[in-house]
This record gives C-alpha cells, structure tokens and sequence, in this order.
C-alpha cells in the first residue's frame, strides 16, 4: 500500500511539473493569459511558485524564481516522498 501510495505522488508530482512548464510558457504569450484555461493553470500555480518568489529577485523583468521551484519540484520533493514512505514500507512482504 504504501509503495502504491509512493508511485501515487511521484506521479502527480510529475504532472504537477508538465502544468507549471505549461504556466511558464503560456506566460510568453499574452494573447494566451487571459484565456479561462490558464487562468485555471494560474491558480494552482502560483501559490507554490509564490514561496520562491522572495528568494530570488527578479532580474532583468525575468522571474528566476520557478527555477529554483521547478528544481526543488523534480529533485527535493521525490526524495522526501521515497525517504517518507520507506517508513512504512513493510520488509519481507
């Protein structure tokens, strides 16, 4: 259950990556940002993408900050899932 559970949350996690990367470049096109579809994108993007917000500035009008979300997504987020469910993992069965 546990290992079903792991593979559950790798898997949203991914498709929460393919919605941000959509965010992003949906964000290039201002004919496309105000369209319903990314308004919806918008409003499960932004609020993760708003605690990086603070910690790199923007530069140049480009905002690096959902770089840094983009990799603590791919890198720190998986890991903390496999450490977390190898608590509950049973050995043996």
């Amino acid at each position: 259950m546990a290992i079903l559970l792991r593979n559950l949350l790798l898997q949203a996690v991914e498709i929460y990556s393919y919605i941000m990367l959509i965010w992003v470049i949906g964000s290039w096109f201002p004919q496309f940002t105000i369209t319903k579809f990314y308004r919806t994108i918008d409003k499960i993007v932004f609020p993760y993408t708003r605690i990086f917000r603070g910690l790199i500035p923007p530069v140049g009008g480009f905002d690096f900050s959902v770089i840094l979300a983009f990799v603590v997504l791919q890198y720190v987020v998986p890991r903390v899932i496999v450490i977390i469910s190898s608590f509950f993992v049973v050995p043996g069965v």
